[in-house]
């Protein structure tokens, strides 16, 4: 499940969306998988918002690494794009909109 996990803006006007993803993952035993999926942003006077994967994507060395460095180097960019600050915020702003409300669960 993808999550918009948290809007914000910059001091330069820039708008900037995080997603993250929320996955269950059944093989290997049963875990949930999170991770931050994608930053879109948007510099004024633009509309249109630019998903900051498709500016490494393009790159032809990004092509041809396995799997699990593609992933580390996807972070690496959103870390250097957002800040790990911003990431954790997004982290726990999606725990925050799917966490269980147990007050409603335990009829409370």
């Amino acid at each position: 499940m993808r999550i918009e996990a948290l809007k914000y803006q910059t001091d330069k006007k820039e708008d900037i969306i995080i997603f993250v993803d929320y996955n269950k993952v059944y093989s290997e035993g049963y875990h949930v998988q999170w991770s931050i999926a994608d930053i879109a942003y948007r510099r004024p006077p633009s509309r249109n918002y630019i998903l900051l994967s498709d500016t490494y994507r393009d790159d032809s060395d990004y092509y041809v690494m396995p799997p699990e460095e593609k992933t580390a180097y996807a972070l690496k960019r959103q870390m250097e794009f957002a800040g790990e600050e911003k990431l954790k915020e997004a982290l726990i702003s999606t725990w925050n909109i799917i966490r269980p409300d147990t007050d409603s669960i335990l009829g409370m």
